[in-house]
């Protein structure tokens, strides 16, 4: 991975999408590489390529909790909330242009529980209305247009559990 990104990764790091290609680590040294176990490798690849059709279908990575979070949901992830995870929830909307560890969680967090309250059209209907080069604001517009209501931190926070 340190090669297809130019840089040093976290040893979590196994898999990504770049260039409409997918790059993960063999089966054979997947576990050896990473923190992650050899079973992991195949939820890990269709976690890939989800990410795949998410670019195809809206043009962009944007904004990396949906695509993250939509990527580990369809991919059979079970969601794990880490120490701190009802502050960690709230702040989503740092997430649309940046990405950690917690982005996973977090994203995959809001993708079910959108999913669980207001259904699967609602959740492709935003993905499919996403736009390239729309930012946070226009996604908060746009995810107002569908849900009916704000993409903002007052309104997450009654939607905690």
């Amino acid at each position: 991975m340190n090669l297809v990104w130019g840089r040093e990764t976290e040893k979590w790091f196994v898999g990504a999408m770049k260039n409409n290609s997918i790059y993960i680590f063999h089966p054979d040294v997947f576990a050896q590489v990473s923190s992650h176990p050899e079973e992991k490798f195949w939820e890990t690849l269709k976690h890939e390529y989800c990410h795949a059709y998410y670019t195809q279908i809206t043009k962009m990575h944007y904004p990396f909790w949906l695509n993250e979070g939509l990527a580990s949901h369809l991919s059979g992830k079970k969601i794990f909330l880490s120490d701190g995870y009802r502050d960690k929830l709230l702040n989503v909307f740092d997430y649309f242009d940046k990405m950690d560890k917690d982005g996973y969680m977090i994203g995959q967090y809001w993708v079910e529980y959108l999913l669980q309250n207001f259904g699967k059209d609602k959740l492709v209907e935003l993905i499919k209305n996403i736009k390239l080069g729309a930012d946070n604001a226009k996604f908060s517009e746009l995810f107002f247009n569908i849900y009916d209501f704000k993409f903002d931190k007052n309104t997450f926070e009654k939607y905690i559990n």
